[in-house]
């Protein structure tokens, strides 16, 4: 069915009397989103031929595309791939109701796992009530757990089939890489908002945000995205070229101030934190090496062999990369016999480390290359970097 086509079906569904309460209250988002998508099909690009993701659902554990061959090319078909794995999410607590979005990352049977931004559940305080929307439904959810210190929280609701969304990494990522957020349309429709959608550039950096506002938590191993999306969409995805999630939307670039930018929880640390949510409704322990500020180091190394690295911007005083001799300014060149080119390289390999491994951590300081073992400690809830 055509879009317009399918406006004149809502608007006469509207005035039989047929559709359900709340879809009065997002039609607008709903029509919006249709208009974009509308408006950007007119413009030559299309997503009608792209083919959707399918996935092999399991009890726990992300579930894995059985294909994932479709390369979906520019903003529209960007939208049209994605859209589906994203919905809205309105929590409503003791401290009052919050509204933002979801990424369908995961379905065992009926039920769907959906992972969003943990600021989410903190704003709507102890025993949310969850309402979970799409387009075309609306169904109760669950707060199934949450971890602050990544910025995670998931939710369960029972939606039958759906379409989860097609994970990427990370390690696949390369400073000034072009990325999508996608949000709810949905959820900026209860918000009265519509920048639901952007695009922008990866800045693929490691990046530790102190608590604020009171919280007891900070924010570890961060991506930092260079664009800004409504409200409505934290807890959305971030996409790459392919259409491939690369993290969640975090709030916490507006919580410090900060404008044009998005940080984003890479779903690298997602994958990590699925199995044990589910399964127990708990976080599981991070590893901690140190680094709380790094980004891409590509030429410093190249006298050494290796073709690239993390420059060190801030080592956390007393954790194991400091004790092993790691300082401002360094860049670490690989862990064991695996080279560390990029941010989003070390991200991908901690995150699929625990606290207590023993690892053998390369490094260039002044100008010299060092090894040394290092075991990995527990993440802490925060740092007094000073």
């Amino acid at each position: 069915m055509s879009g317009h086509g399918l406006l004149r079906s809502l608007a006469g569904w509207l005035r039989a009397g047929q559709a359900p309460i709340w879809l009065v209250g997002v039609i607008s988002g709903v029509v919006g989103a249709l208009l974009t998508a509308g408006a950007l099909l007119a413009a030559g690009a299309t997503d009608g031929n792209t083919p959707a993701p399918t996935a092999t659902s399991r009890p726990s554990g992300l579930s894995a595309p059985t294909s994932t061959n479709s390369n979906p090319a520019g903003a529209p078909a960007i939208l049209g791939f994605v859209n589906p794995s994203i919905v809205g999410l309105k929590l409503t607590g003791a401290t009052g109701p919050a509204t933002g979005s979801g990424v369908i990352i995961d379905q065992a049977g009926p039920n769907a796992y959906i992972l969003t931004d943990d600021a989410l559940v903190s704003a709507a305080g102890a025993g949310p009530q969850v309402e979970v929307a799409t387009s075309y439904t609306e169904v109760p959810g669950r707060v199934v757990g949450s971890d602050p210190s990544s910025g995670l929280a998931l939710v369960e609701a029972r939606m039958g089939p759906v379409r989860t969304a097609v994970p990427g990494s990370a390690a696949e990522l390369q400073t000034g890489d072009q990325v999508y957020a996608v949000g709810s349309a949905v959820a900026a429709g209860w918000v009265g908002s519509g920048n639901y959608f952007a695009s922008g550039t990866i800045n693929d950096s490691l990046n530790y945000l102190p608590p604020v506002n009171g919280a007891s938590f900070g924010l570890f191993s961060m991506l930092v995205a260079n664009l800004t999306v409504d409200p409505s969409a934290d807890g959305g995805a971030l996409v790459d070229s392919s259409g491939k999630v690369i993290g969640i939307l975090s709030s916490a670039g507006s919580q410090q101030n900060k404008t044009s930018v998005t940080y984003v929880t890479p779903i690298d640390t997602a994958e990590y934190e699925l199995n044990p949510l589910i399964t127990t409704g708990h976080p599981a322990a991070h590893p901690w090496l140190g680094l709380l500020q790094g980004s891409d180091a590509p030429a410093p190394t190249a006298a050494h062999g290796v073709p690239g690295g993390v420059s060190v911007a801030s080592v956390a005083p007393g954790s194991p990369a400091a004790k092993a001799g790691v300082a401002d300014n360094d860049v670490v060149t690989g862990i064991g016999s695996t080279p560390v080119p990029s941010a989003g390289v070390l991200i991908e390999m901690l995150a699929n480390m625990k606290p207590g491994q023993v690892v053998t951590l390369s490094w260039v300081h002044d100008n010299k290359l060092h090894h040394a073992n290092v075991t990995l400690g527990s993440q802490p809830n925060a740092v007094n970097a000073s």
